[in-house]
């Protein structure tokens, strides 16, 4: 079976973490897997495994600003040709691939409509869109998948929706207007993640923790534009700073280099406290703390949920309202603890940090994970 997987780029490393689980339960499933990443990532493919060859689109970064999306080329490319430039290049690799299955993630026509030619010349025996539950809010979700044109499109386009997320969480038919069209295309896989075999005692163990010692970890994913949000994470391990005994922060490899150097500035006084721009095993590091502090990202919230991490989750978006809404459902069943951007800037954390190390909490929902190792029968269905 070939498989080729898009995804767009992102400012974070949710959307090729995410493919990384796919691709790694399907090789692992079959020895007649033969995957394709066809991605303007460019930080974080060594998650991905060593099988899959990384069909690379020129890249872009875009910031997430009140004022919108500010783009930027990273070889200096027009908006307009960099777009027509990826979209050739997809579609002529798609064309001469010929993949059983093309598995689109997030966006039904990729980003700025650059996969509309591919997937009009339709190179493909079946295509699967992919989505990670909560989109948007209901207004810009219905307007961007389950209305007019666009769910037509997708209606023409994509034999089926997976659905990153469990259904007892959340049900796209019960929060946005999904046509019938679309309805009874749509799976729910459970979050992608593997209920972690670590205990917490083997994970200290092996990041060489002492048994006794009150360990914090924090990752904003990728990182990009997250300056502000470290400020607050510093300011509260301070507030905090005998409650325990190490910290390490993992940045993100987005983050800006400028930004770095003034999180390391601002904790070079704190004893126990590292800073660290990458970690590969991230979950190991989680199930080993004593407390994890997080982005509230789709990929991170299947992470947490794998190691049953006492965790606190940030919503970071300034424009959009997934990671808030996904975060509520959560902390409404008592599995997390959440925190607003805008209250997190405000100081919440102070008293946050140290409620989470004061009562940990350990969820336990092996039921609601597993996803990704789902795909293998759901694109022999497909496929046979």
């Amino acid at each position: 079976m070939r498989v080729t997987m898009y995804w767009h780029n992102g400012r974070s490393l949710g959307h090729t973490a995410e493919s990384a689980k796919i691709a790694s339960a399907l090789l692992d499933m079959s020895p007649d897997v033969r995957f394709a990443g066809l991605t303007g990532a460019y930080r974080g493919l060594g998650m991905l495994p060593d099988a899959v060859d990384v069909v690379k689109l020129p890249s872009f970064a875009n910031f997430d600003d009140p004022r919108g999306w500010r783009f930027s080329s990273r070889l200096g490319f027009p908006e307009k040709e960099f777009f027509a430039a990826r979209g050739e290049l997809a579609q002529v690799f798609l064309r001469h691939y010929a993949p059983d299955v093309f598995l689109v993630n997030h966006l039904p026509s990729g980003a700025e409509s650059e996969l509309a030619p591919a997937l009009g010349e339709r190179a493909f025996r079946t295509a699967v869109l992919t989505l990670r539950g909560v989109l948007f809010d209901r207004a810009k979700t219905n307007r961007e998948y389950f209305l007019g044109e666009v769910a037509d499109h997708i209606a023409r386009t994509y034999d089926l929706i997976t659905v990153h997320a469990p259904s007892e969480v959340f049900r796209l038919e019960e929060h946005y207007d999904v046509p019938a069209q679309l309805s009874d295309r749509i799976r729910y896989t459970g979050y992608l993640a593997e209920p972690s075999p670590l205990t917490r005692a083997g994970a200290r163990e092996r990041r060489g923790w002492d048994a006794g010692e009150r360990v914090v970890v924090a990752s904003m994913g990728g990182g990009q534009g997250a300056g502000h949000i470290w400020s607050a994470i510093a300011r509260a391990l301070r507030v905090n700073r005998r409650a325990y005994d190490r910290a390490v922060l993992v940045t993100g490899p987005y983050l800006e280099q400028d930004t770095l150097r003034e999180v390391r500035e601002q904790v070079k006084d704190l004893e126990g406290v590292r800073v660290v721009v990458y970690d590969e095993e991230l979950p190991q590091a989680m199930k080993g703390a004593d407390l994890f502090i997080g982005a509230a990202g789709s990929n991170m919230v299947s992470e947490v949920l794998s190691v049953g991490a006492n965790a606190i989750l940030i919503p970071r978006q300034l424009r959009e309202s997934e990671q808030s809404i996904h975060a509520g459902l959560l902390r409404q069943r008592g599995l997390v603890r959440t925190a607003g951007l805008r209250e997190v800037l405000d100081g919440a954390l102070d008293a946050l940090v140290g409620e989470g190390l004061a009562a940990p909490l350990a969820p336990r929902v092996p039921h609601l994970l597993g996803g990704a190792r789902r795909y293998a029968g759901i694109l022999e269905g497909l496929v046979g």
